[in-house]
């Protein structure tokens, strides 16, 4: 996989994390007598760039959060160009995966047990996004200075040596003990626990997305348990050099600005008060509502602040996972899975999330979900499946600005419709199941690039 310079669509916006990563995209291989901890700020930075941006928003208009216009117009219209995964490819494997390889390759590395631990978080976090919405992709070949043009491992057997990379993650990290002054960890600070806490709910994110339930909710049993918990970014100096948020830098941006909106998605409509609102006795939706849509546009004080935080694997994801396991689990499971749900709407209710003041989020109870229930008017679902249902559209409104929302909607697809969040189609009579692969990596390693140039065609874990 070779490094070229990428000024396309996919670029967006040179915010402050993807120039942070640009040095260490030149010449991934040179790290010279630097202790090989210092690179890890620059791995966690083109993370970011990864999740939070191009893949991010493109997703976010196939999953009815975002509409796009102008440049993004096509993404809208559910045309995607390959040159749009450019940026996102080389951000995941030159500025995450070569440079986490390198880390564990036998140069110096002072804690040497917490980086190649945490680092491993890393990779894994951002091949497991690269899988998802890419299908096959080099894994065992990845990052290996020998082989310039890896082949591709099938997106099934990736994800079960993503849960191998991230189990070795947590034997080292539980054999580092460091609890904290690691500078270079943008994310936790060095706190080993943290990581280990975040990599078992990466963990249950993979086993829900390959659809083994069981192992989703042991994992998140020991995953993400408090909001001080969760893996997030927190722009460094919001204001200067283009270090806000990237949403916040999106809309403000000369390029892009104006070129992605919320207004009149479905997403605000349901969350709103209009026909399609998911508002009833038990839940008022009006702070959710304020802190995403000011009225008018994507809130620039909300979750487009300039230093909102970019969350990355969380708390409401870790519970939200255990909830939907549990709801999947057939016979003698839903008293479990309702009380998932509703420690979510605790955390929802403390403001854990966003602020609270008027808002609604009461505990439900199994007659909500019977025949007549508020949640099951129609009795046309079981209270099993209405309480489903019901947990795939909190996961569908809680993940807002983040790629899972994208990954929901495409998951969901084998579910009864009655049980899907019925996001509108933008053109034709259905959604883009897939990225394509990269124009970068079809011209440099083409003979091993999947030949798919249809974002219809699912991927294997969605068929």
């Amino acid at each position: 996989m070779k490094v070229y310079k990428m000024v396309l669509i996919a670029v967006l916006l040179l915010v402050s994390c993807q120039s942070a990563v640009d040095d260490i995209n030149e010449n991934p291989n040179q790290i010279g007598d630097v202790d090989g901890s210092a690179i890890f700020t620059g791995i966690q930075l083109a993370d970011v760039s990864a999740q939070m941006g191009f893949l991010n928003w493109a997703g976010g208009v196939v999953a009815g959060y975002f509409v796009g216009d102008g440049r993004l117009s096509t993404i809208q219209d559910y045309g995607y160009n390959n040159t749009d995964s450019d940026t996102p490819w080389s951000n995941i494997y030159i500025g995450v995966v070569n440079q986490a390889r390198k880390i564990r390759s036998g140069i110096d590395v002072t804690n040497r047990d917490f980086f190649f631990g945490a680092s491993k978080v890393m990779e894994a976090h951002a091949l497991g996004t690269a899988t998802n919405v890419f299908g096959d992709i080099p894994f065992t070949e990845a990052g290996n200075e020998d082989i310039p043009n890896p082949t591709y491992d099938g997106q099934v057997a990736v994800y079960g040596e993503l849960q191998a990379l991230l189990d070795s993650a947590i034997s080292d990290l539980q054999a580092s003990g460091v609890s904290g002054g690691i500078a270079e960890d943008l994310l936790y600070g060095g706190s080993s626990a943290d990581w280990i806490k975040a990599a078992y709910t990466l963990k249950a994110r993979f086993y829900l997305d390959v659809g083994d339930y069981a192992s989703a909710i042991s994992a998140a049993q020991s995953g993400i348990a408090n909001a001080s918990e969760t893996m997030q970014y927190i722009p460094a100096t919001p204001g200067v050099g283009g270090g806000n948020n990237f949403l916040n830098e999106l809309l403000n941006s000369s390029t892009f600005g104006g070129d992605i909106s919320a207004e009149g998605t479905f997403l605000i409509e349901l969350i709103g008060t209009g026909a399609e609102s998911r508002n009833n006795a038990k839940t008022d939706e009006v702070d959710r509502f304020a802190y995403y849509y000011d009225g008018t546009a994507i809130n620039l004080a909300g979750i487009a602040a300039p230093d909102e935080p970019m969350k990355q694997i969380s708390l409401e994801e870790n519970t939200l996972i255990w909830a939907e396991a549990l709801a999947r689990g057939g016979a003698g499971s839903f008293d479990a899975a309702l009380a998932k749900l509703n420690e979510h709407r605790a955390n929802l209710r403390a403001g854990e999330f966003f602020t609270i003041t008027t808002g609604i989020y009461e505990d439900y109870v199994s007659a909500d979900f019977e025949n007549g229930g508020i949640e099951n008017l129609d009795g046309s679902l079981s209270r099993e499946d209405a309480l489903l249902r019901e947990v795939i559209e909190e996961r569908y409104v809680t993940f807002f600005n983040q790629i899972l929302g994208f990954n929901d909607l495409r998951r969901t697809k084998k579910d009864p419709a009655a049980l899907q969040v019925p996001v509108p189609f933008n053109s034709g009579a259905q959604h883009p199941e897939r990225f394509l692969y990269p124009f970068s990596e079809e011209n440099t390693n083409g003979a091993n690039v999947p030949q798919i140039a249809d974002i219809f065609v699912k991927t294997p874990i969605n068929q």
